[in-house]
C-alpha cells in the first residue's frame, strides 16, 4: 500500500478539494504538496502557497503534521472560466508530495471526480449515405452509379506517381492497397499546365488518369483516390474529380513548448495534415516554459530549459511531475521533420515567441531584462518578468545571433516571432527603457513594440526571410486582459495571424496586412468540445463543437476588396492540457479535418448532416491509419 492516497475532486459548490490520507503508521511532518493547474488559485483553505511559477504551485499545509492514518483537506477557489464550466482538465495535474529534505513521498495520477457532474453530450450515430466520401470535398465531382472492380490492386509505372506512392507508404501502411500489382488497374499520369495544387482524377473502364502539373497536385490526386478506394473497398465509381484549393494557407499549429512532443508524434500530425490536404505546419518552439530549439549560438537555452522536474532548472509546470521529463529538438531532428513535411507538401514555419512569453529564456539570460527595473509584473499565465527589454544592447546581440541560427536551420521563407500578450506595463520601471523612449520621442510602450517588431523584420530581411506575428504586433488587443499591442506602424510585409476574435481580421485587413484567420472561438483546438465535466480542454474562448467549425464561412461579412489579403486559415493546438500524448488525437480529430473542409472548398457543403456522413467515412479512415477521434 502506498503511504499516501491523494484524491482531487470538485464539490457541489464548484470548489476544488484535495484530500490526502495517510495509509501508514508513520507521522509525516514539514511536507509540501505540489501540482499544476490551468486556472489560477483565487483563495485557499487548509494550506498556503510557498512557491509559485506560472501555475505550478507548492503548498505548505496549515497543520504541519499528518498523523498515522490521519487525513487533511485542502480547498481551493479557482478563477472561473470565462465560458463553460470546470472539466477534467481543470484539476491538479502531476500531484506529488515531498518531505522536508525535498525527497518524494508520493505522486499520483488519481482521476479527478465531480460531485455534481454535467452529462456528456449524446451524439447521434445515424449517418445518411454520402455520394462524396472525400474530405475536403472536391470542387467538381462527377461520379456515376456505375462501378469498375479493382480489388484494391493497381499498377503504376510512371516515376512521378511512384514517388508519391513511396511518400504515402508510411501513413497508409494499414490500408492494404497494392500499387505494384501488374494485374491491377493501371494508373497513368498526364502532365498539364494547372495550378501547383490543382489536379484531376479520371476513373475509366480500363485505367485511371491523374492529371496535374506539379508535385502537390499529384500528391493530392493520389490522396483523393485513396479516400475513394477506402470507401468503396474493392470497386471504384466511374467518373471524374477536378479540384483546387480555396486558400493557399491551410495550416495547423502545435505548441511544443508547454509540453514536449516527440519527432514521431510530429510526423503523425504531418501525416494527418496531408491526408486532409493541409500544407503549413506552424511549430511553436519557445515560450515561458521552455526553449525547445537547440541553437549553436546559445546551446544552454535548450539544454537548461527543455527538461523539467522538482530538481531541474525549470520546475514541473503543466503537470510534468516530480521526475525529470521533456526534451528539445536538435538540428538533426529539425532537418528530419522539414524533409518529411516537404514530401507531404507541408512547409514548416518556426515560431520564436518574443518579446513576452520569455520567462525560461530570461532565467538563462537575465541580461535581457533590465536588472535596475523596479517593476514586478505578471502576464496572463501568472509568469513574472517574462519580457525581454528592447533598449538593451545585450538583447539585440542575442536576437541577431538567434535569428541567424533559426534562418539557417529552417528552409521556409517565413519565421514567426510571436509578439502576443506582452504585459501592458512590462517595461515600466526600467531606467534604460525610459531613457530610450525619451531619446526616440516615444510616447507609449506600444510604440516601443513597433520599434522592436520593425527591427526584427529588418534583421530577417537580411536573411531573406519574411516575418510573421500574432495580431498584437499590428493592433491593440481585442480583449482587455492587461496586454499591450502595436499601433499598426510596422512593415506591411509582416504576415498577421489573427487569433483573438473574428473581428480582429477586419481590423488587420483595413490596415493593409495580409492575414491568416485563426480565431480562438473556432480554431483553438485546446478548447473543450462542450460543457460536460467529462471533456478535456479549457474554455476561455469558447466551447467548439465540430459543427461550429463547419458552419464557419471565413469570407462572410468581409468586403470583397480585402479578400486578396486573406492568405488562409489555421488551427491551433496549445499544450497546457496535453498531459498525455493520446489527448492530441482527441482534441484535433475530427475538428482539424473539418477546418480542412473550410480551408479547401469554396463550395463547402453547408448541410451539416451530409457533411457529417462524409466525415464519418473519413474518421473510419483515420482510425485505420492509427488516429483516435472524438464523437461528433
Amino acid at each position: 500500500m502506498t503511504p499516501l492516497s491523494i484524491t482531487p475532486k470538485f464539490n457541489t459548490k464548484n470548489l476544488l478539494e484535495i484530500l490526502i490520507k495517510n495509509n501508514s503508521d508513520k507521522i509525516f511532518s514539514s511536507f509540501k504538496v505540489c501540482f499544476s493547474l490551468v486556472y489560477s488559485i483565487k483563495s485557499i483553505e487548509g494550506a498556503r502557497i510557498s512557491r509559485q511559477t506560472g501555475r505550478y504551485y507548492e503548498l505548505i499545509t496549515d497543520d504541519s503534521n499528518l498523523p498515522a492514518h490521519g487525513s487533511l483537506l485542502i480547498i481551493f477557489t479557482l478563477q472561473v472560466p470565462r465560458i463553460g464550466t470546470y472539466n477534467m482538465s481543470c484539476g491538479p495535474e502531476g500531484i506529488f508530495v515531498i518531505d522536508k529534505n525535498d525527497e518524494i513521498i508520493q505522486s499520483t495520477k488519481n482521476k479527478l471526480t465531480f460531485e455534481k457532474e454535467i452529462a456528456r453530450a449524446i451524439y447521434s450515430t445515424n449517418h445518411v449515405n454520402t455520394s462524396m466520401p472525400i474530405v475536403p470535398e472536391p470542387q467538381v465531382s462527377k461520379l456515376k452509379n456505375d462501378f469498375i472492380n479493382c480489388n484494391n490492386s493497381f499498377y503504376i509505372t510512371d516515376q512521378n506517381l511512384l514517388e508519391i506512392v513511396s511518400v504515402l507508404e508510411r501513413p497508409c501502411q494499414n490500408l492494404k492497397i497494392d500499387f505494384n500489382s501488374k494485374q491491377g488497374m493501371q494508373i497513368n499520369y498526364r502532365k498539364v499546365k494547372l495550378g501547383p495544387e490543382e489536379y484531376r482524377v479520371d476513373i475509366l473502364q480500363d485505367q485511371i488518369i491523374i492529371t496535374a502539373f506539379a508535385y502537390p497536385g499529384r500528391l493530392y490526386a493520389l490522396i483523393s483516390l485513396i479516400h475513394l478506394i477506402f470507401y468503396y473497398h474493392n470497386k471504384l465509381p466511374l467518373g471524374l474529380i477536378q479540384d483546387k484549393p480555396q486558400f493557399n494557407w491551410r495550416g495547423m499549429h502545435l505548441d511544443c513548448a508547454r509540453q514536449f512532443h516527440s519527432v514521431n508524434q510530429i510526423k503523425r500530425l504531418l501525416e494527418y495534415m496531408a491526408i486532409f490536404k493541409l500544407n503549413r505546419f506552424h511549430w511553436h518552439l519557445t515560450d515561458n516554459e521552455a526553449w525547445r530549439l537547440d541553437v549553436k549560438s546559445f546551446p544552454n537555452l535548450a539544454h537548461k530549459t527543455s527538461f523539467r522536474g522538482y530538481h531541474e532548472f525549470i520546475p514541473p509546470v503543466y503537470g510534468t511531475g516530480y521526475y525529470r521529463s521533456g526534451g528539445f529538438y536538435s538540428s538533426k531532428d529539425v532537418k528530419e521533420i522539414i524533409e518529411y513535411a516537404k514530401k507531404l507538401n507541408i512547409e514548416v514555419m518556426p515560431e520564436i515567441d518574443l518579446p513576452a512569453h520569455s520567462w525560461a529564456l530570461i532565467q538563462v539570460m537575465p541580461e535581457l531584462h533590465d536588472s535596475k527595473s523596479n517593476n514586478i509584473f505578471q502576464d496572463v499565465g501568472n509568469y513574472q518578468n517574462n519580457t525581454i527589454n528592447p533598449s538593451l544592447d545585450a538583447t539585440w546581440n542575442f536576437l541577431e545571433s538567434i535569428l541567424k541560427d533559426v534562418a539557417e536551420t529552417f528552409s521556409y521563407s517565413l519565421i514567426h516571432i510571436g509578439v502576443d500578450e506582452r504585459p501592458k506595463h512590462s517595461w515600466q520601471g526600467s531606467p534604460e527603457l525610459i531613457d530610450f523612449m525619451k531619446k526616440n520621442k516615444y510616447q507609449s510602450f506600444d510604440e516601443v513594440q513597433d520599434y522592436f517588431v520593425n527591427r526584427i523584420i529588418n534583421i530577417l530581411k537580411g536573411f531573406n526571410k519574411r516575418t510573421a506575428a500574432w495580431n498584437e504586433a499590428a493592433l491593440p488587443p481585442h480583449h482587455d486582459i492587461g496586454s499591450g499591442g502595436g499601433t499598426g506602424k510596422i512593415d506591411k510585409n509582416c504576415l498577421i495571424f489573427a487569433w483573438e476574435h473574428t473581428s480582429v481580421v477586419k481590423k488587420a485587413l483595413k490596415k493593409g496586412f495580409e492575414t491568416v484567420m485563426c480565431p480562438g472561438q473556432l480554431c483553438y483546438f485546446d478548447m473543450a468540445y462542450n460543457n460536460s465535466t467529462n471533456e478535456r480542454g479549457i474554455c476561455w474562448a469558447a466551447t467548439i463543437e465540430t459543427s461550429d467549425i463547419h458552419a464557419w464561412q471565413p469570407l462572410n461579412n468581409i468586403d470583397s476588396q480585402y479578400h486578396s489579403l486573406i492568405v488562409g486559415v489555421q488551427g491551433q493546438l496549445w499544450s497546457e492540457t496535453l498531459t498525455q500524448e493520446r489527448y492530441i488525437d482527441l482534441m484535433i480529430n475530427p475538428r482539424l479535418a473539418t477546418l480542412a473542409e473550410v480551408a479547401w472548398s469554396s463550395n463547402n457543403r453547408r448541410n451539416w448532416s451530409n457533411f457529417r456522413s462524409a466525415l464519418f467515412q473519413s474518421m473510419q479512415l483515420t482510425t485505420k491509419l492509427g488516429w483516435n477521434y472524438h464523437d461528433y
